[in-house]
């Protein structure tokens, strides 16, 4: 085991991750710099009662709040790091950047939560299969850190700008048109629908044709797709009943 290294540090690292291995190697890696200090939490309510402490105990000193807090996606018992994010961000008032830059470290590749990091201030997403040299990491960081290393992947950020540009484009529904068209999918029948919504089935018939002028489709099923791919609702919702 190396010595202990004599602390003067310059940057509060925070890692919130499931995994013992890569918590275990980050200490490793960050424990030998004099001016990265490190802590790690293995859970959502863990990590942020550890993210409030080194808040609170910077006192006045803007410079000891928690320059970097790495978060992995999928923690333990279905637990989601864009949900400690988002309470980070509640914590700080709405703005991360005020106290914290936060990176998602994570191995998850779904494009849906790459989507809500960005949308709730994650300054990038490192893969977690792409870190295979540890002891290079407390100089990423630093850049990190300091602005000088965007972290969001060339895939990452032409998949976030295209659902920003579908949104910028994507047509209205109100909450009824929603609620009849997933009903409709869920039931698999208009009337069905109506009778489950509690309305007259002229008038979900008639709120249906309106869903599908806005959405410029002919039937149920490219309404519902057309609807999913803007993301007015989600495939969940639209699972049988």
């Amino acid at each position: 085991m190396a010595d202990p290294v004599d602390k003067d540090p310059n940057y509060w690292v925070l890692s919130v991750d499931d995994d013992p291995f890569l918590r275990l190697g980050l200490e490793n890696a960050l424990g030998q710099t004099k001016d990265i200090e490190f802590s790690s939490a293995s859970s959502k309510t863990e990590g942020m009662k550890l993210f409030v402490d080194m808040w609170n105990n910077s006192g006045e000193d803007p410079t000891r709040k928690p320059s970097l807090v790495l978060l992995d996606q999928d923690l333990q018992d279905g637990e989601k790091g864009t949900d400690l994010l988002r309470d980070i961000v509640d914590f700080c008032g709405g703005i991360t950047q005020d106290a914290a830059k936060v990176c998602m470290l994570s191995a998850s590749q779904r494009q849906r939560d790459w989507v809500k990091a960005f949308e709730l201030g994650a300054i990038g997403w490192i893969d977690k299969a792409a870190v295979t040299d540890l002891d290079k990491f407390p100089s990423r960081l630093r850049d990190i850190v300091n602005n000088r290393q965007v972290e969001w992947e060339s895939t990452q950020a032409q998949y976030i700008m295209r659902v920003q540009q579908n949104r910028d484009q994507r047509p209205v529904l109100t909450p009824r048109m929603k609620q009849i068209l997933v009903e409709t999918a869920r039931q698999g029948d208009l009337k069905a629908a109506a009778s489950e919504i509690g309305i007259a089935y002229n008038t979900a018939r008639a709120t249906l044709g309106t869903v599908f002028e806005k959405l410029g489709t002919k039937n149920q099923a490219s309404a519902v797709a057309t609807a999913i791919h803007y993301e007015l609702i989600t495939a969940e919702e639209c699972l049988p009943a």
